[in-house]
């Protein structure tokens, strides 16, 4: 390290997890290989599984010393449990990962380095290696060269590669727990740039991030991201967040109903269809539930 940087007194990882009895061993053993030579701990925090998540955590500690277990049984939803593992945590700068997801060996050390010098920052998702060619489809890998913006307003990192130091997440009251599913980082990282603090990307703190697996899954989860997104329009149009267009929501929705066909078509094919559907239809009964026409 260089001599003139200052040492990180202690970094702590927030992972929550749910369910996550057959993923959560490949994401500590990728922790494990983690190139970070100063101290850090895990805390994970278990969001009332119903499989064998508990148990396994706790036979992991006596692998891996610097793993704490938090108990959220009740299943608060990722906010809680995200706001959970930061009570818990000892760090000055926390990364938050997900249980099914694979950190590379430089995540760390590259979400800390970027921390040094910003007060929020986000990693880069990598698709390919963890998914087949059904979810490929459906969510098509995309150059992770910066922060997302998928609003046209302010980027925003993944919650499943982030990074924060304490302060602010203390300084913003936390996440927002009822976003319990959908948009929860995104408002967390808009609301800190709109209260003045910086974000930054770190290229090298790569994540292998895992899509849900069938075309069913796939609508499922793109449904609850869309149903959402009014949700976010109704909290940040008056900060800025511009309105869905009739002309972009009528083509998008014309382009589908051409494509229709591929409903009977390859896995792949109905698969990407299914999760533009999804993600059209949770908009429509989130703007009823917000009160807020976001299509």
């Amino acid at each position: 390290m260089n001599g003139n940087i200052r040492p990180v007194s202690l970094v702590s990882v927030v992972i929550p997890a749910r369910n996550a009895e057959t993923t959560v061993t490949t994401q500590l053993e990728a922790l494990c290989r983690q190139t970070y030579p100063d101290p850090w701990e895990v805390i994970v925090v278990e969001n009332g599984s119903s499989d064998g998540t508990r148990a396994l955590l706790r036979s992991w500690q006596q692998r891996m010393p610097q793993l704490r277990v938090v108990d959220a049984a009740e299943g608060c939803g990722v906010n809680g449990a995200r706001n959970i593992g930061c009570r818990h945590a000892h760090g000055e700068f926390v990364l938050c990962c997900d249980a099914d997801d694979v950190v590379a060996p430089g995540w760390i050390a590259g979400l800390v380095d970027a921390l040094r010098t910003s007060p929020a920052v986000g990693g880069a998702l990598e698709r390919r290696m963890l998914n087949p060619p059904v979810a490929l489809a459906a969510r098509p890998p995309k150059e992770s060269d910066a922060l997302l913006d998928t609003f046209g307003f302010l980027p925003y990192p993944a919650g499943a590669n982030c990074g924060f130091r304490k302060d602010l997440w203390s300084r913003l009251g936390g996440f927002d727990e009822s976003y319990r599913y959908g948009s929860d980082d995104v408002e967390f990282f808009w609301r800190a740039q709109l209260a003045g603090y910086r974000l930054a990307f770190a290229p090298r703190a790569v994540v292998h991030y895992r899509l849900r697996r069938d075309a069913r899954a796939i609508a499922r989860q793109l449904y609850r991201y869309g149903h959402s997104h009014p949700k976010l329009y109704r909290d940040f149009a008056s900060r800025g967040m511009p309105s869905s267009q009739l002309g972009d929501v009528a083509g998008a929705w014309w382009r589908m109903l051409v494509r229709a066909p591929d409903l009977v078509g390859s896995a792949d094919r109905r698969a990407a269809l299914l999760a533009q559907l999804a993600t059209r239809a949770g908009r429509i009964v989130g703007s009823a539930r917000y009160r807020r026409c976001y299509l």
